[in-house]
């Protein structure tokens, strides 16, 4: 009786959805990939780099210049001691598609009124994969 219960309960378990991966896209956001991130941070000096990764991601490796935020900690009056303006272009990104912090985060300061909203949706997935600087 015990192996068909197991049984009952492993197959239920094969049967519910995979966790959902992030958008690609977050509506009223820009996504980039890596070298829009680049030329973001070589265009806009103003550009905020919000990291939503959990301190041990961040500590481990994150994009020079950013500030972390985990994304169920962002709220408007965070995003308005962190970013000087809702003009002030703002970048998002977690640990990519899997992740979904940064979806959540740019929801987050599209639905406060932020103008310059980027979702770097690949995150640190691809940033690690391309192999380009990190700071730690």
């Amino acid at each position: 009786m015990k192996t068909l219960v197991a049984a009952a309960a492993l197959a239920l378990l094969a049967a519910l959805p995979a966790r959902a991966d992030a958008p690609l896209d977050v509506k009223g956001a820009r996504t980039v990939d890596a070298q829009g991130v680049i030329a973001l941070v070589q265009e806009k000096p103003e550009l905020v780099i919000l990291d939503n990764r959990r301190p041990e991601d961040f500590k481990a490796g994150h994009i020079e210049g950013a500030v972390r935020i985990l994304d169920s900690d962002l709220n408007p009056e965070v995003l308005a001691k962190t970013v000087p303006s809702k003009a002030t272009p703002v970048l998002f990104y977690c640990n990519g598609l899997k992740c979904g912090r940064a979806a959540k985060a740019a929801q987050t300061a599209v639905g406060a009124g932020y103008g310059q909203v980027y979702y770097y949706a690949l995150g640190m997935e691809e940033w690690n994969k391309l192999g380009l600087p990190v700071v730690k």
